[in-house]
């Protein structure tokens, strides 16, 4: 069993209630909690993903196991600090881990599942080029993605295609509404995984592809013929 300790008895009361709530392979099974903040959880040994990154041959992961990683097959899910209930409501705080905010959660605004989406794409970008895609934050400014775009990623991981690349990146736009919905990017990232086990069954992927717009299929044959 495993103990963590945090500094504030409400957010020990927050996480303890999402983490209660959640039942998931890749998540961390919740035991209870422990006065004054303290929440019993399951121990895990093994590594965590800065580690592995900084242990690999290269100080990142290939393309497929970064993919992997991003699709939640193999590691665990442990900290729950920053969850939120979805709302419309501003929280009017910031809370997260700095590197991983979205910039509308910089600002204590409005979080959904696109704020979820700017933190997938900065551990997807991390994973597959061992750094960060913004400059490190100061303690004036914290949060250096509220100014500054993020590095291109190829010249980090030249190994990573160029629409890959540009998915990442679209993952990591300011603005919500430009960043793909999660049930957009799964499937899209999922077709770069090229080298060892597949994700899903081959009937998931045949599936998937016979539900493209008949529109797409019919114009990329033309291109072939021309």
């Amino acid at each position: 069993m495993a103990c963590k300790i945090i500094g504030s008895q409400r957010r020990a009361r927050r996480e303890a209630s999402v983490l209660s709530a959640l039942d998931h392979p890749n998540i961390v099974r919740f035991f209870g909690e422990a006065r004054p903040a303290h929440l019993l959880m399951e121990y895990l040994d093994g590594p965590t993903l800065g580690r592995l990154i900084r242990t690999s041959r290269q100080r990142r992961l290939s393309v497929a196991n970064a993919l992997r990683v991003a699709i939640h097959v193999g590691p665990v899910l442990f900290d729950f600090g920053a969850a939120r209930p979805r709302t419309d409501r501003r929280l009017g705080y910031t809370g997260g881990t700095d590197p991983y905010m979205a910039p509308e959660q910089c600002r204590g605004g409005r979080v959904t599942p696109a704020s979820d989406v700017f933190g997938l794409g900065v551990t997807l970008y991390e994973s597959l080029s061992g750094r960060h895609p913004f400059p490190e934050g100061t303690r004036r400014k914290p949060f250096p993605q509220l100014s500054v775009s993020p590095a291109p990623l190829r010249p980090f991981a030249p190994a990573v295609p160029a629409s890959l690349e540009k998915l990442v990146l679209a993952c990591l736009a300011p603005k919500p509404s430009a960043r793909p919905s999660m049930a957009e990017l799964l499937p899209k990232l999922h077709e770069f995984i090229r080298t060892g086990p597949r994700m899903w069954p081959e009937t998931v992927e045949r599936a998937r592809r016979r539900s493209r717009p008949a529109g797409r299929t019919a114009t990329r044959g033309m291109r072939r013929a021309a």
